[in-house]
């Protein structure tokens, strides 16, 4: 990555603002990120709410928007489980569970809620005393609110149907919150400043996640991986999207500084990513770093000569690797190329799972065709007709949110629920492209860029690994989506 950084940067003045912002950021994740986590960890859920609440609720009115900032870093970074490992630590804050699991409390809500809703009412107090009070605007809005309206219609539909209330908050609540959080980033980001803060938060909240990984890999796990993961499942996308945050800078950011550094963490990264041992995140890696250079192709022509070099190195290092550890069945290297000897020769673990796979999006598809216009609502079970492994004492949902969630938003949603999301989609890549075509500004292009890229990765690991049904994944996607809706109406930067 270094190597690709002195290749194609075009060094320039460092934005003396940007640094200064991108130093506030970090000593704030560091102060209240470190403060509240400790929090958390120390004290029951409860008390730990009662001290927290009051204290971010005055943060907050202060500047609503370091809710969004809060959200996204936690997002990045605290499991939805406990792992249970013996150096486990941010899987042992209760952000995402039900207190009435996590504290005996006998109402189904989690701490990320309690803080979305803080921060809903102290935003719309502020904006209301200020009368600034307003719905948002921009080209995503419609279409995110008709693919929410969607949701809701499958939501009661699915109850008339007879489906399970408790079992249909698990479809339904993901993507609540990834329209809550768009709604909040289009809102409270009104700033350039406010987007290195939120940029920062996300680098290093992923930067922390894959230093516990390495730790975790070479002292917890002495190196050795034997059909374990070292996190979630969804972990691997965001080390991912780490490494796709890096190449975007190399490109764009005119910062070297910033790009050096980047590029040394993504090798950390990387580690943390691969030890994690899921193809679905090295697919969506290896996707969303080609959007990159296609959209680096296309929009930075100066470029072209030198990145085609670039491409023809990797191509021909990537075969040799390849070829030399082909044969690897543990460590890093043989994760590196496992998804692709899986795709010609998968081990028994990688075949096993593929059958799985293939019989439930058959079954899926029979489903679909039960109700191919609205679909057959949340709640229910999907048929199963071809034989799958009954895996529910690893998964309870196994036959209820499947690995290929996007085949879910057709078997629930129908067609309509289909075009509603892909309009969703479609919109948010063409105001990527707007914005790369139109703004001028390092840090706006390479936000756009690596959004455009992050919405496709997301959509790779929602195909394979149940992401598009996860409440991190998809609070994530939200403030992606709302950052996209955003960026094109910021002013840009007087040095640009």
């Amino acid at each position: 990555m270094a190597t690709a950084v002195r290749t194609l940067s075009r060094f320039e003045r460092p934005d003396a603002t940007a640094e200064f912002e991108a130093r506030r950021a970090v000593k704030g994740f560091l102060l209240v990120g470190g403060a509240l986590c400790a929090l958390y960890i120390v004290l029951p859920v409860v008390y730990a709410l009662i001290i927290s609440v009051p204290v971010l609720a005055v943060w907050f009115s202060r500047a609503p928007v370091r809710g969004v900032y809060l959200l996204t870093g936690g997002a990045a970074l605290i499991e939805i489980f406990p792992l249970n490992f013996s150096d486990s630590l941010t899987d042992r804050i209760p952000l995402f569970l039900n207190l009435n699991n996590s504290a005996g409390i006998p109402f189904p809500i989690t701490p990320a809620e309690i803080l979305m809703i803080t921060l809903g009412v102290v935003a719309i107090a502020r904006a209301s005393s200020e009368r600034t009070l307003h719905w948002p605007g921009g080209r995503l809005v419609t279409a995110y609110c008709v693919y929410l309206a969607i949701v809701v219609g499958a939501e009661v539909h699915g109850l008339i149907a007879g489906g399970d209330f408790k079992t249909s908050l698990w479809e339904a609540r993901p993507q609540v919150y990834g329209f809550i959080l768009f709604v909040m980033a289009t809102t409270l980001i009104e700033t350039r400043a406010q987007v290195i803060h939120l940029a920062v938060i996300f680098l290093l909240a992923v930067s922390a996640k894959a230093l516990i990984g390495d730790y975790r890999y070479f002292i917890t796990l002495h190196g050795v991986l034997v059909n374990e993961d070292i996190f979630a499942h969804e972990d691997s996308y965001f080390l991912g999207m780490f490494v796709t945050a890096t190449i975007a800078a190399v490109v764009w950011l005119k910062n070297r500084q910033i790009q050096v550094l980047m590029g040394l963490m993504s090798a950390l990264v990387l580690v943390a990513m691969l030890a994690n041992s899921r193809r679905a995140g090295v697919y969506a890696l290896a996707v969303a770093a080609g959007v990159i250079i296609v959209l680096a192709f296309r929009f930075e022509p100066s470029l072209r000569k030198r990145m085609g070099w670039l491409c023809v190195a990797l191509v021909v290092a990537g075969v040799i690797f390849i070829a030399s550890a082909w044969d690897k069945q543990y460590g890093i290297q043989a994760q590196l190329v496992r998804p692709i000897r899986s795709l010609v020769d998968p081990s028994a673990r990688d075949y096993s799972s593929d059958q799985y796979r293939v019989a439930e999006t058959a079954n899926l598809q029979l489903t679909f065709r039960t109700s191919p216009l609205i679909g057959v609502g949340f709640g229910s079970p999907f048929l199963i007709v071809y034989p799958m492994a009954d895996i529910s004492g690893l998964y309870p949902l196994w036959n209820v949110i499947p690995h290929n969630s996007l085949m879910w938003v057709g078997m629930r949603m129908g067609a309509i629920g289909f075009a509603g999301f892909w309009a969703l989609i479609g919109l948010a890549v063409l105001e990527g492209f707007h914005i790369l075509a139109t703004k001028q500004d390092p840090l706006v292009r390479t936000i756009a860029a690596f959004a455009i890229a992050a919405v496709v990765g997301e959509i790779v690991v929602g195909y394979a690994d149940l992401q598009l049904e996860n409440y991190r994944n998809l609070i994530f996607l939200g403030v992606v989506l709302g950052l996209l809706n955003r960026l094109s109406t910021l002013p840009e930067p007087e040095h640009v």
